[in-house]
């Protein structure tokens, strides 16, 4: 047996070289296909109510006109942070995450987020002037921005129509009297008040324990968690227990408050609820199951007519290793839900973080976002120390002893400061 091959014929000789430029250009068709296939953003937030699902059809919007899939993970708020705390130093982040602004500093602290390049931010069209002060404020910390605003969920004052009118508190135009002053208010809601009707509330759910409307009532006689130096407790400043006072009267003193462990929103949606100072998130959810309802400014009760806010932040916690392109679909995906941010406005009910759609008739053409949007002027966010969410957990309980009448303001708010002024550096 010759071990010399055997002649190859023209036809074999073509036929394998058709093969071969076939297989070649397979090969060079799937490098090009490779290279243009966009990566997957994987996107967390706590958007786990209706906004949700208006952020989904929005996603998906983006994909169909992008390209880019975002594999979203909604979480409940504060699981989301409790995964971020432990995923992140792991290596198992996500590429990008929704998150309030109270949750910068510490996160940043931790470094748990990832410092936005300034020049970066310009190249992709973020400007400071873009947005109200408050929010692109409070993506700062320690002198270096870890986060781009997306929009200003606040409080809002809603007036159950059909209870203010059984109360002779709607006028015969059909619009109800609107509280100016904390006695105006305590008298409306005692005459509101009857049986398993409540005339006033603030918060959604166990109202005793919602922080974000003592901080309100803190920040409208011009006190707060902190001293403005950030180094000590200002809870137990007169002006501040004087804010507890009021905190305390509602359920405890003047009885036209729902207990401490009661659902506000569904009082309201149910008829038994008259004047409730809540989230702008609520009112698409209002409208959906037809509730007769209007809405007026956070009535000023104190010094100033200061309205709670905590805007939603994008981040980008900070990767083990980076892949470019992972953070451009990124950039892609925040710059295109701030152009479309009109959209998330109207269906989520968000005023948005930016000035573009202040101006924008769909939403000035709305009571209730056209309400939102004057507020405005007004609008405070928790104060930038990595401090403020160990201080709200322990404030939770001791304004809920207030609610239902176990301690004086006095007392409550000390004991407060002592706990804030021992957290840990």
């Amino acid at each position: 047996m010759s071990d010399v091959p055997a002649p190859i014929s023209r036809r074999d000789f073509l036929a394998g070289a058709t093969v071969a430029g076939s297989a070649a250009l397979v090969s060079a068709g799937a490098r090009r296909a490779t290279a243009q296939a966009k990566p997957t953003v994987t996107y967390w937030n706590g958007l786990t109510g209706a906004d949700g699902k208006v952020m989904d059809e929005l996603i998906d919007r983006f994909t169909r006109e992008t390209g880019i899939r975002v594999e979203q993970q909604r979480i409940v708020w504060a699981d989301l942070y409790a995964k971020l705390q432990v995923s992140v130093p792991a290596g198992e982040g996500p590429d990008l995450a929704l998150i309030h602004t109270v949750e910068v500093p510490h996160f940043a602290y931790d470094g748990i987020l990832e410092a936005v390049n300034e020049g970066t931010l310009a190249s992709k069209g973020f400007r400071g002037e873009d947005y109200l002060p408050a929010t692109w404020q409070g993506g700062v910390f320690d002198g270096k921005r870890y986060a781009i605003p997306l929009d200003v969920p606040q409080h809002i004052l809603y007036l159950n129509l059909k209870v203010m009118r059984e109360a002779g508190l709607v006028g015969s135009d059909g619009r109800p009297r609107v509280p100016g002053s904390r006695q105006e208010l305590v008298a409306m809601a005692k005459q509101i008040t009857r049986g398993e009707t409540f005339g006033f509330a603030i918060g959604t759910v166990n109202p005793g324990r919602y922080t974000w409307g003592f901080h309100n009532l803190l920040w409208q006689n011009g006190a707060n968690i902190y001293t403005p130096d950030l180094k000590r407790a200002g809870v137990a400043e007169p002006a501040a227990i004087e804010a507890a006072e009021l905190w305390g009267s509602f359920h405890a003193q003047h009885k036209v408050a729902p207990p401490a462990n009661a659902s506000c929103r569904d009082a309201f949606v149910a008829g038994r609820l008259g004047m409730w100072i809540a989230g702008s998130w609520n009112f698409t959810g209002l409208r959906e199951a037809k509730v007769e309802f209007a809405v007026a400014p956070v009535p000023r009760l104190f010094k100033q007519p200061v309205v709670w806010t905590i805007p939603h932040q994008y981040t980008f916690p900070k990767p083990r290793a980076l892949d470019p392109a992972k953070r451009e679909a990124a950039w892609t995906h925040i710059r295109w839900m701030t152009d479309h941010v009109a959209e998330w406005t109207l269906k989520a009910g968000q005023v948005s973080a930016s000035r573009k759609t202040h101006t924008d008739p769909r939403i000035t053409g709305d009571p209730v976002l056209r309400t939102l949007l004057a507020q405005a002027p007004h609008w405070q966010a928790g104060q930038p120390t990595r401090k403020w969410v160990a201080a709200e957990n322990v404030t939770r309980p001791v304004i809920e002893t207030l609610y239902i009448g176990q301690r004086t303001a006095k007392a409550a708010m000390e004991d407060l400061a002592r706990q804030i002024d021992a957290l840990p550096d």
